[in-house]
């Protein structure tokens, strides 16, 4: 039983089935899971080509790693002193604006449009000011932080997509929710029955086959890490006709991130996710194993831990925020372009 914070993560029973097909076969241990040390491992499915963290948490250890733990093991999040340099070094308007940019064009007058997990409110304030006419939903579980930038934009909240009513919404955007979801295909089933025929989605995630460097970059938020191909090959599975995905249009800031935009068709129809070539498998195996855990990456690790023991959050947030502010302010002159 790991330790986050002061209590224990308690982890759910491993069935050893992969998250997103479900085969218990071919089932490949990486490496442990040493950002938090949580106890869990990365795994790689032979049969779908996904890599995954396993086994889960509990609902409740789940629940409360996001209200009392998220903050402190990521300092980004957690503002220090002033609010307003907060949000400006993270650039969460500029970016939310180059995301609108792709999105906008293809929403009809009068839209109503649902974002999955829409954090502090950047993307839905940005589309109510481009685009008053949208009607706009959102699922957002963090109550006291989703209206930091909502400026004056109306939105109704719902609870979780149960309650989103059967083809009732015209396009769903979920940036970075799809990889913190213990169930990603049930997800993208779930768009299927909410959107209208004709309605679209667009998914941003990490991208797996980025250059990422050290085995930090796999932590417990982030329950999958996909590949393009596996990514198009999940939409299709769940019945959605897949537009575009691979590498991320916008670049900069976004590089290392995948986009993908689908569409319900009129009639859709679920099917067993489609198997992986070895040559994918090979691909994925070989990305993973060329990430070591150097001596340097032990030493950042306990240097990060120690500094968020001394100063809490805040201060080594305000460091990493400052450090990218240069690619923010790249994304808000190409928002501005």
């Amino acid at each position: 039983m790991a330790k986050l914070g002061r209590a224990p993560m308690e982890l759910a029973a491993d069935d050893g089935a992969c998250r997103c097909c479900g085969a218990t076969t071919q089932q490949r241990a990486v490496w442990p899971e040493v950002y938090a040390g949580t106890g869990q491992e990365l795994r790689r499915c032979g049969h779908c080509a996904v890599a995954y963290l396993a086994p889960d948490f509990t609902e409740e250890a789940l629940a409360r790693f996001y209200a009392h733990d998220y903050r402190r093991l990521f300092p980004a999040e957690s503002p220090w002193r002033s609010e307003a340099r907060f949000f400006a070094w993270r650039g969460d308007q500029p970016i939310a604006q180059r995301r609108l940019q792709w999105i906008a064009p293809q929403l009809a007058a009068g839209a109503r449009l649902l974002e999955m997990g829409s954090g502090f409110g950047a993307f839905l304030g940005v589309a109510a000011a481009a685009r008053p006419d949208l009607d706009l939903w959102a699922i957002e579980p963090d109550l006291d932080h989703r209206a930091r930038l909502l400026g004056d934009a109306r939105v109704t909240f719902v609870a979780d997509l149960q309650a989103v009513p059967d083809a009732s919404v015209d396009a769903v955007v979920a940036f970075h929710v799809l990889e913190h979801l213990p169930d990603p295909r049930g997800f993208l089933q779930t768009l299927v029955r909410i959107l209208t025929p004709g309605g679209r989605a667009w998914i941003e995630v990490p991208d797996v086959m980025s250059d990422w460097r050290s085995r930090n970059y796999v932590q417990p938020a982030h329950l999958s890490y996909f590949s393009g191909a596996v990514l198009q090959r999940l939409a299709v599975s769940a019945g959605l006709q897949v537009a575009q995905c691979g590498a991320h249009p916008g670049g900069g800031v976004l590089a290392d991130n995948l986009w993908m935009a689908v569409q319900r068709p009129a009639q859709s129809c679920a099917h067993p996710l489609a198997t992986a070539s070895a040559e994918e498998v090979g691909r994925l195996d070989a990305r993973l194993d060329s990430v070591r855990w150097r001596l340097r990456d032990r030493l950042r690790r306990a240097l990060k831990r120690a500094i968020v023991r001394v100063f809490g959050p805040g201060l080594p947030g305000e460091v990493q925020r400052w450090r990218g502010r240069g690619q923010v302010r790249e994304a808000a002159r190409d928002a501005l372009r």
